[in-house]
């Protein structure tokens, strides 16, 4: 098993890591998992490929009346899926996205599965392109294919979450997206999603609005990172907290009372269910990953799942 990803690293070491998280992802996105990939991201539309004689069962709506005319018996038209596929990622980089109560970080953990998707995407020829975002872009990496182009998108995602900071304001990166995303792609936005956009009905700016319009024009994948300290907290004594996009303020929290860590649970589960309905309702497909378990195999249930729903005849 490889060591979890920390992104607390000096800047002569980012390269490094790099390498190796470059290496490692071509290593780990192969066979099933990159079946399961091209499986449930298909192309985005069919290419004739041949004529063929009619046989029971075809589609009468195939049917090629040109061959059919010439050969004086049914032909139907044989089609083939186009690949032709686009990957669009966007990174949240925002300062509760560098929390990390074990080995690994929200945006280490984040990276990670950047880097198999984007290595499972060089396997099946698709392209890629990256969008790095707080409360505005960070950085960004235009759509391309091959190996050396990977390599960049990894470098800038590793780079990007390695400085988190900023608050949370979604609706940068997702407008972002909708601009640089002109074709129908796949976006994939990686985010914790604690902005108070998502889930308060009161607030301003158009957040749900912008990912409405994604998922319209997109396939539109939520990828939500959390902390297990961010959903329950251990009996540890008095902690004093502080929130990463607000310096200076701070709290303590006696985590001795039952009552206390009780309301602390309830009270993120809530958070949690409020941030799955209201991306559901925006027209996400959700991926939930936590920092202290493996984008390996959470991503390749979420393939699995997928995948099997695009295949499934329909009831």
């Amino acid at each position: 098993m490889h060591p979890p990803l920390a992104l607390s690293l000096p800047t002569r070491d980012i390269a490094r890591a790099a390498r190796v998280l470059v290496v490692r992802s071509r290593r780990e996105a192969t066979g099933l998992f990159a079946g399961n990939y091209a499986s449930a991201f298909r192309g985005c539309g069919l290419e004739f490929e041949e004529s063929r004689p009619y046989v029971p069962g075809d589609d009468v709506r195939t049917l090629d009346w040109n061959a059919t005319a010439r050969n004086g018996e049914p032909y139907v038209k044989g089609f083939r899926e186009e690949r032709d596929q686009t990957l669009y990622f966007g990174l949240d980089v925002s300062g509760s996205m560098d929390f990390a109560s074990g080995r690994r970080s929200k945006a280490g953990a984040a990276v990670e599965a950047l880097a198999l998707m984007t290595a499972a995407a060089g396997r099946a020829g698709d392209r890629s392109g990256f969008v790095a975002f707080d409360d505005r872009v960070r950085a960004e990496v235009a759509v391309a294919r091959g190996a050396r182009h990977g390599r960049r998108v990894i470098d800038a995602a590793l780079a990007a979450g390695a400085s988190c900071r900023g608050p949370t304001r979604l609706v940068a990166g997702v407008r972002a997206l909708g601009t640089r995303a002109r074709r129908r792609a796949v976006v994939v936005v990686i985010s914790d999603f604690l902005d108070p956009a998502l889930v308060d009905d009161g607030a301003t700016g158009g957040l749900r609005e912008a990912l409405t319009g994604l998922a319209r024009a997109h396939d539109l994948v939520a990828v939500v990172v959390s902390d297990p300290r961010e959903l329950e907290l251990p009996r540890v004594g008095p902690v004093r907290l502080a929130d990463a996009e607000r310096p200076g303020r701070t709290w303590v929290l006696d985590t001795r009372s039952r009552r206390a860590r009780s309301r602390y649970r309830e009270a993120a589960l809530e958070r949690r269910a409020r941030i799955g309905r209201a991306l559901q309702r925006c027209g996400a497909d959700l991926l939930w990953l936590r920092a202290d378990s493996s984008p390996l195999r959470e991503l390749g249930r979420f393939f699995q799942e997928r995948a099997g729903r695009r295949t499934r005849p329909a009831p």
